[in-house]
């Protein structure tokens, strides 16, 4: 069978335009059905995203905190830890040259921090997947586009890659444009706050930590997974030996955004999502009392 990209390289510009729409129809259709629909796509990236970083600043082992803390060469293995993530995620295979294989089409998976993506030579004439995040904002992008020379920039790096021109942004398709994923939940903690809940060790302790110190501030499932990487890391929130019951003894409520979402805007609490939790201590009688008719607090 001959490879569709092969033939498009042969046709003119003006064709190869018209073919490019087509073939990034086809791979965003099969990306969504590798991830079992739009809305979970839409779901899950911002959390793999989240836990790709975290991974690598790897904050309970090293201290770090923030990406502009890790090394050079980290960076580029956060392009790749990434790319890992998103194959395995999809349960695509790994493309023969490329970074992965899409209905039977390679595709190369390209993740930038900054404002531009380097382009490798071999993905010239191929489909690049382009991840963009931004810490500072907490947002990101991911996109589609069919790698021409003339959507690329006239100079390359070392590493003879080159980086996608102004007029050639204007291409991509995009999947999802500047939605919000996870927060750094280190940011904005002052460096005693950190140490209170690093120095503890990792599991149930660390995790009472956070939720005893972090209070009334809603905390998603990949930021206790970050706290306490460990195998069943949200056993560490659950009652009969969790964080939950250590909390409970001290007066404070651990509560669940699936579980106890009316309870939450019952105590005017923050807006807290299906995979968030918040942890909340009773100030008047009255809370006191609903928390412990509730056994959520002893």
């Amino acid at each position: 069978m001959d490879d569709p990209l092969n033939s498009q390289r042969q046709r003119s510009s003006s064709d190869a335009g018209t073919d490019d729409a087509g073939l990034v129809t086809k791979i965003d259709a099969h990306l969504m059905k590798s991830a079992k629909g739009a809305e979970r796509f839409k779901q899950q990236i911002p959390l793999l995203l989240r836990k790709a970083i975290d991974e690598v600043i790897d904050a309970p082992r090293t201290g770090r905190f923030t990406v502009d803390e890790i090394e050079k060469t980290e960076k580029t293995y956060l392009g790749t830890k990434v790319e890992i993530f998103l194959r395995s995620w999809l349960d695509l295979p790994k493309g023969k040259i490329l970074d992965i294989s899409v209905d039977g089409i390679e595709a190369d998976i390209k993740n930038t921090m900054g404002s531009d993506w380097m382009i490798p030579s071999e993905a010239l004439g191929h489909p690049c997947i382009l991840v963009k995040t931004d810490e500072k904002l907490s947002r990101f992008s991911i996109g589609i586009l069919v790698v021409r020379n003339e959507l690329l920039c006239v100079g390359k790096n070392r590493d003879g890659k080159r980086a996608i021109s102004a007029d050639g942004r204007k291409h991509i398709h995009w999947i999802l444009k500047d939605e919000l994923y996870p927060q750094n939940i280190w940011t904005g903690f002052s460096s005693e706050l950190r140490k209170k809940i690093t120095s503890n060790p990792p599991g149930t302790r660390r995790v009472d930590a956070l939720f005893r110190f972090v209070q009334e501030r809603p905390i998603s499932r990949a930021h206790v997974l970050a706290v306490a990487p460990q195998k069943d890391a949200m056993k560490r929130l659950r009652k009969n030996g969790g964080a939950r019951d250590s909390l409970a003894k001290d007066g404070i409520a651990l509560l669940s955004g699936n579980f106890d979402k009316d309870l939450v805007a019952k105590l005017g609490l923050p807006l807290c999502k299906k995979d968030e939790f918040i942890s909340f201590q009773p100030k008047t009688e009255s809370e006191k009392l609903l928390l412990r008719s509730l056994g959520r607090i002893k």
